[in-house]
């Protein structure tokens, strides 16, 4: 008994020294930087923990904490502190600039500069990080990562373009911002693969982009392509990714039901009787003109349809597909020597569109593939005087869209407006597809005018085609007579050529569409922009001075699009989508 007790006093004793160790207290400090000032929202956690804190605007922090735990106290731009508690209640932590980012070397106008000395509003983002993001282009991966940044796309079809704005809309010109690319000015970087970026600069304000004239009027997006290094073996790398797009929410129309409802609704409250929707349904006096006995079968397909409560036709969920695949393979090739580097890639990128559903190829896929190199000619122990390289980027682009414009060319309008009650296809044919003579118009009694917009979508939008090309590339010589005095010539073209195509082949699906003959028209354009840049720069430091400056020319030849275009109806190939 005597011994049964001593255990139980040894295991409680043992209990309450546990507690006494592992007990809270409550740790309050303050948080100042290498100048003595407050730091506020600097991140304050528990090492090991999910607890976590963070300091007021007098740099202030209160948090529980284990009397033998650590603290982490960590902000952009500042190197990382941890202190262990050791059963202290109050800890003050200093934090200092983390010289490794000062010290980063980012890309400014005709030029580049350490981090830590830009005066001006600008953002610097690695290529790296926006890979990661999965995007179809570059300028996708900005969305909500670049302050003052605004990005939205032209349309929701697959590949279209984007829009940018910089600390709102300017009013010189347009409200893009300009585009560099290597030092050659660009229309766009949609062209370009997310794996291709090494780093995209923003300038933002006045002071950051003045030194390109007006043309900065609405900021300047600066983008260096992936380069090789000095002194590195050859690096392949791939990079695959595969995703699902679909709609996050769609809208929920009426049913037929409930639209048959909310039309006799309206004509009791007008003081006249329910609509005779028997009636309604068979009166399809077009089509039983042109195709005697099928007006009969249509509104007999419906009025069992109605009869037997059916809900009618989704028109969204009918244009629509559930799951659109979207793919991206990259592969990129690094590498150099004391005297020359070299970077290659190729990618491509291959998105179906949601709209269109399973019966259209609209989708959008981008092969580009680029190289560029760097050699040192002549070169004394101190530095290399005389260097030559180029970059080379070329794209091809394909897209095969469905209406994306107007009321009248938008087939998302017209899968809106279309009523439930009309069936998309023909209820009692074997195969349930569109039939090629359009024998699903709109009802007549129903909404005169309209037509089958799967019908309109398949056979009038899914043949249009188009094909685009982009060459942009530069070469550069570079003399470096003395030390940190650089002479610096680059020659860029951004060049452009493809076609448009589209195809009606013959229908006839209804009052608005009738095309007895088939028919085809054809846009064709080039164009190209050339640019020649000579500076003259000088970069030295003197102690803790520093002394640079450039100066120089830069010409600029725009070229306008060059267009030609033509029609022909009756085509001599027939309608083969080949074609198309």
């Amino acid at each position: 008994m005597k011994l049964t007790k001593l255990i139980i006093f040894c295991f409680l004793s043992v209990l309450f020294s546990v507690y006494g160790q592992a007990q809270d207290l409550t740790i309050k400090g303050k948080v100042i930087d290498e100048n003595g000032l407050p730091v506020p929202g600097v991140s304050v956690l528990i090492k090991g923990t999910a607890k976590a804190t963070s300091s007021d605007m007098d740099g202030n922090y209160q948090l529980k904490a284990d009397s033998n735990g650590t603290l982490v106290f960590s902000f952009v731009g500042y190197g990382t502190v941890q202190e262990s508690i050791k059963g202290r209640t109050t800890i003050n932590a200093k934090l200092n600039p983390e010289s490794q980012s000062l010290q980063e070397v980012v890309v400014v106008g005709y030029g580049t500069q350490k981090k830590g000395l830009i005066t001006g509003a600008s953002s610097n983002f690695q290529g790296e990080d926006l890979a990661a993001l999965n995007t179809g282009s570059a300028m996708d991966a900005l969305q909500g990562i670049a302050a003052g940044v605004n990005i939205t796309k032209n349309n929701g079809s697959p590949g279209a373009g984007t829009r940018v704005t910089i600390r709102g809309i300017g009013t010189i010109g347009n409200s893009n911002p300009l585009y560099i690319v290597d030092g050659v000015p660009v229309g766009n970087i949609d062209y370009l693969n997310p794996s291709d970026i090494e780093s995209i600069d923003v300038l933002k304000d006045a002071a950051s982009a003045a030194i390109y004239g007006s043309r900065a009027a609405n900021g300047v997006v600066l983008v260096t392509t992936v380069k090789g290094r000095k002194g590195r073996p050859a690096k392949i790398s791939y990079d695959y990714y595969y995703g699902i797009q679909n709609t996050y929410k769609n809208l929920d129309p009426l049913n037929a039901q409930e639209y048959m409802y909310i039309m006799d609704e309206g004509m009791v409250n007008d003081g006249l009787a329910p609509n005779d929707w028997n009636t309604i349904v068979h009166n399809n006096s077009w089509l039983e003109t042109n195709y005697p006995g099928a007006g009969k079968q249509l509104g007999d397909e419906v009025w069992a349809n109605i009869q037997a409560g059916g809900l009618g036709t989704n028109w969204i969920k009918e244009m629509t597909k559930k799951d659109a695949p979207i793919v991206n393979h990259s592969m990129n090739i690094t590498g150099g020597s004391d005297d020359i580097v070299y970077a290659a890639g190729l990618s491509y990128f291959d998105q179906d569109g949601v709209l269109g559903g399973n019966l259209t190829d609209a989708g959008y896929k981008r092969l580009t593939a680029r190289f560029n190199t760097q050699m040192v000619l002549k070169k004394n122990d101190s530095h290399s005087i005389i260097t030559v390289g180029e970059n080379f980027t070329y794209t091809n682009t394909q897209n095969r869209g469905v209406g994306t414009g107007n009321i009248y060319y938008n087939d998302l309008h017209n899968a809106l407006v279309q009523n439930p009650l009309q069936p998309a296809y023909w209820q009692t044919s074997i195969d349930r597809n569109i039939s090629p003579f359009g024998f699903t118009p709109t009802l007549d009694g129903l909404s005169t005018g309209q037509t089958n917009p799967l019908a309109v979508m398949f056979y009038r939008h899914n043949f249009n085609y188009g094909k685009g090309n982009n060459i942009i590339g530069n070469a550069f010589l570079e003399i470096e007579p003395f030390l940190n005095l650089k002479f610096r010539s680059v020659y860029g073209v951004d060049s452009w050529f493809g076609y448009g195509r589209s195809m009606n082949p013959t229908n006839h699906l209804g009052v608005l569409y009738n095309d007895a003959v088939n028919g085809a028209s054809q846009n064709s354009y080039f164009g190209a922009n050339t640019t020649w840049t000579n500076t003259v720069s000088y970069d030295k430091k003197i102690g803790e001075h520093k002394i640079n400056g450039v100066i120089g020319t830069e010409l600029l030849q725009n070229q306008v699009n060059n267009n030609v275009s033509g029609s022909r109806n009756n085509l001599l190939f027939g309608e083969d989508p080949k074609y198309a």
